[in-house]
This record gives structure tokens, C-alpha cells and sequence, in this order.
């Protein structure tokens, strides 16, 4: 059961990887047209910083997600960890997974509540219900506390087969088989 979650998770990874690239070039493609729209035809997309706004957003918190994974986010460090014991470090990870996880869980509460409050406002320029906007939240929130969980928890997630794929080094059938055995 614990590899077919691990795989699931590895593959919504990818996915949101994938997606975070396609939302930021649409986010460049659209700006750059209504420059260029702008200043050079004296015109421009009535709905195109709405959009841009709305892929600015989802890109933010995908990108936060994935940070999770990665543990790519600000650690600050205020006693060298070369004079730290190990068990230190341990407790200090364990902390910040505590944290991670319980920020994640106030996004995942907060943001359902947002997302169903805002979905019967409209957006002006695209008239898609403000909802669309938030919908991030619970998603992103979501994988954050697994992420958090997998570590605490110190549980392979196969981190290693999915880096392979997304450099082009690895196979999809790495990733989807789980968490290494033994």
C-alpha cells in the first residue's frame, strides 16, 4: 500500500513539474503579447493580467510544493552543524517537518474554506469564478503534508528514480514501481 502512495505521489511530483513550467511560459507568452500589444499596436488583452495573475499564483504554490520535496526552502542556521550532534540535527529536522506539516494543515483548512467562498464571485475580465484562483491552496497543501510526513517519518519516496526522470536520465517505470525495498 505505502509504494502505491509513494508512486501516486511521485507521479502527481512530475506532474506538477510539467505543469509549473507550461503556467510559466503561458505567464511570459501572455505579458510579453500585451507589450508588445500595448506599446506598439496601442491596444491590448482586456483579460491578460487576470490570467497572468491566475498562473502567477498556481506557479507560486506548485513551486511551493515541490520546495517541500526538494527542501529547498530558507533554513537558517544559527550554530554551525559540523559542532551540532547528530541527534541535534535529527530533533531539528523533525521540528521543522512538525512545522512544515502543520502550516501545510492551516493552508488545507483555510484555503478549502476560500475556495468555497470565492467561488460564487466572478472575476471580471475572464468571468471564471474567483475559486479558480485558490484552488492551489488544498492542492498544494496537500502534498506539503505528505511531503513533511515522508520525512519525519524518514520513508523513501524514491526521490532518487524521479530526479532521473526529470533530467531525462531515468524511466517512468522506475518511478511508478515506489519506494526502494530494503
Amino acid at each position: 500500500m505505502r509504494n502505491r502512495v509513494v508512486a501516486f505521489f511521485n507521479i502527481v511530483h512530475i506532474a506538477l513539474v510539467y505543469l509549473a513550467q507550461i503556467l510559466m511560459i503561458l505567464m511570459v507568452l501572455i505579458i510579453f503579447t500585451n507589450v508588445v500589444l500595448r506599446y506598439v499596436f496601442n491596444s491590448g488583452l482586456m483579460w491578460s493580467e487576470e490570467v497572468a495573475l491566475l498562473l502567477a499564483v498556481w506557479f507560486i504554490f506548485i513551486a511551493m510544493s515541490i520546495g517541500v520535496k526538494q527542501d529547498l526552502h530558507i533554513n537558517i542556521s544559527v550554530l554551525p552543524q559540523k559542532i551540532l550532534k547528530p541527534f541535534v540535527l535529527t530533533l531539528l529536522n523533525k521540528i521543522k517537518n512538525i512545522v512544515v506539516c502543520l502550516i501545510a494543515v492551516v493552508m488545507l483548512i483555510d484555503g478549502w474554506k476560500l475556495v468555497q467562498f470565492t467561488m460564487t464571485s466572478i472575476m471580471p475580465a475572464t468571468k471564471l469564478p474567483a475559486g479558480f484562483l485558490y484552488a492551489i491552496l488544498p492542492i498544494s497543501a496537500v502534498i506539503m503534508i505528505y511531503e513533511s510526513l515522508m520525512d519525519f517519518f524518514n520513508i523513501d519516496t524514491n526521490d532518487e528514480a524521479v530526479d532521473a526522470f526529470l533530467s531525462g536520465n531515468g524511466s517512468f517505470a522506475a518511478v511508478v514501481k515506489g519506494a526502494h525495498r530494503g
